[in-house]
């Protein structure tokens, strides 16, 4: 079962946290049935995410081979056959949306709007440079999607143009990451991407760009939608999130400009130890603003 648990990639689960971001943002509105529903859906979306990412790992056995770091991986390595992977994908799959379905039709279209996005990037939007960040951007948007829609809150227009600014800066950040890795006289297109690797000031310039505009809108969601609605009872507080978000996103670029960073931004935030101390300075601040 060793490789299967790998192949889940369980560690991604925690972008699936963002189910709950409607959730905390929109205490206020929330009842203990929506909650259930909430926590339901977090668990259908990391079923289906775990599924997604071994459909792409399979279509990308090729290009994974080639990869420093990507060639260990289950279907890479082989040892998964890439047969049995799709056979799983495609038992899998309808039984979570069916489960979605269960919560709500609304759940069930989220869910199912994932896996189509998910699967039109591991195809073909993947292979087209930019484009796959913000595509990325988009699907961690479709978190807050399904976290809104099963526990029935208000849209947020403000939280999910943060989302998707903020998330793309993260995929870019990613694709630096690898140019970088290269090393400075790397040419040529990166194998199964739509880069080159002389597109490295590209990278940086687009993603410190959208990281800087992610901080900016969030400006502008607190001073437009979470002070006016009076959830909390002391909102100064929250003065403290964009600070600390653009001082956690100028680390990571400038470690990815330095080649310093690992591959998947992820796997660094839950192990770098300032990314933790950021995070905490982050939920202080929300217990505070809600005490």
């Amino acid at each position: 079962m060793r490789p299967w648990l790998r192949a889940a990639r369980p560690h991604q689960w925690s972008k699936n946290l963002l189910v709950l971001a409607p959730v905390a943002l929109g205490w206020s509105q929330l009842s203990t049935p929506r909650l259930v529903d909430a926590l339901f859906a977090l668990l259908l979306l990391c079923a289906a995410s775990s599924l997604t990412y071994m459909l792409n790992d399979v279509i990308d056995v090729e290009a994974d081979r080639l990869h420093l770091t990507k060639r260990r991986r289950p279907f890479a390595s082989g040892h998964l056959a890439r047969r049995h992977g799709v056979a799983l994908v495609a038992v899998g799959l309808p039984i979570v949306l069916l489960l979605g379905w269960l919560i709500s039709p609304a759940v069930a279209a989220s869910l199912a709007a994932y896996c189509a996005l998910t699967l039109a990037y591991s195809f073909w939007l993947k292979r087209i440079a930019v484009t796959d960040a913000f595509v990325i951007g988009a699907l961690f948007t479709m978190r807050l999607v399904v976290g809104t829609t099963a526990a029935t809150l208000e849209w947020s227009a403000w939280l999910l143009t943060f989302s998707v600014f903020f998330f793309s800066s993260l995929a870019l950040a990613k694709r630096h990451t690898e140019l970088v890795g290269a090393g400075p006289h790397a040419t040529g297109a990166v194998p199964g991407r739509g880069y080159r690797y002389e597109d490295r000031s590209l990278t940086l310039v687009l993603g410190v760009a959208a990281s800087t505009a992610s901080v900016l809108i969030g400006v502008q969601y607190l001073m437009a939608e979470v002070f006016p609605r009076g959830a909390y009872a002391h909102p100064l507080w929250l003065w403290a999130a964009p600070p600390l978000i653009f001082l956690w996103v100028g680390r990571i670029w400038l470690l990815a400009n330095r080649g310093e960073m690992h591959d998947d931004p992820v796997v660094f935030a839950l192990t770098d130890p300032v990314s933790h101390g950021l995070g905490a300075g982050m939920v202080i601040a929300f217990l505070l603003a809600l005490l």
